[in-house]
């Protein structure tokens, strides 16, 4: 009987990446207000619970849907967060209510 050795291992590969972050959000609890500037929706307040942040985002529940493409205006209740401007990106069902991804507007040149 032959026994055929394994051939030398497959090359490399990048791993595939699927994550559509390009930074790293860090996991953070505690609890922010969303208040909506968009015109069908103005006014509209949501409370979030935060689930990741990062200088340019936010990963948080919410108990109300909120459409992708609206505005929002953030007020967060840990010290040392400063309100946000941003937009939500993504809002899809879970178990808890709805997981948004919110991008943040990035600041303007004074």
């Amino acid at each position: 009987m032959k026994i055929e050795q394994a051939s030398a291992d497959p090359p490399s590969r990048k791993p595939l990446r699927l994550e559509r972050r390009e930074v790293d959000r860090w996991p953070i609890e505690g609890a922010a207000t969303a208040f909506s500037m968009s015109s069908e929706s103005f006014g509209r307040m949501h409370d979030l619970r935060m689930l990741d942040y990062s200088e340019y985002g936010l990963g948080a529940i919410s108990d109300t849907a909120m459409a992708p493409g609206t505005i929002v205006s953030i007020g967060f209740q840990a010290p040392g967060y400063l309100a946000k401007r941003g937009t939500v990106e993504r809002c899809t069902a879970c178990g808890e209510g709805y997981r948004l991804a919110i991008q943040f507007e990035s600041r303007l040149a004074a």
